[in-house]
């Protein structure tokens, strides 16, 4: 699914920066915590509404009409 590359781009680019603040002696603001949080947040409600609308495109097109004459 094509649409999911752009999630995981999205994905990676917050886990870097997760992981440049973990290494940081300062450690991670509350600020910076609310944004990473609502970020996977959006990656996952976004995931979840391509899958759900792939998954409702796919059972449209299941023939549910009787078969034959």
């Amino acid at each position: 699914m094509p649409e999911l590359h752009v999630l995981r781009c999205a994905y990676l680019m917050l886990r870097m920066r997760l992981a440049s603040i973990h290494d940081d002696e300062r450690g991670i603001s509350t600020l910076e915590a609310i944004l990473l949080t609502a970020g996977f947040a959006i990656i996952a409600l976004a995931a979840v509404v391509v899958v759900t609308a792939k998954v409702t495109t796919a059972g449209n097109r299941i023939p549910t009409g009787p078969s034959g004459p």
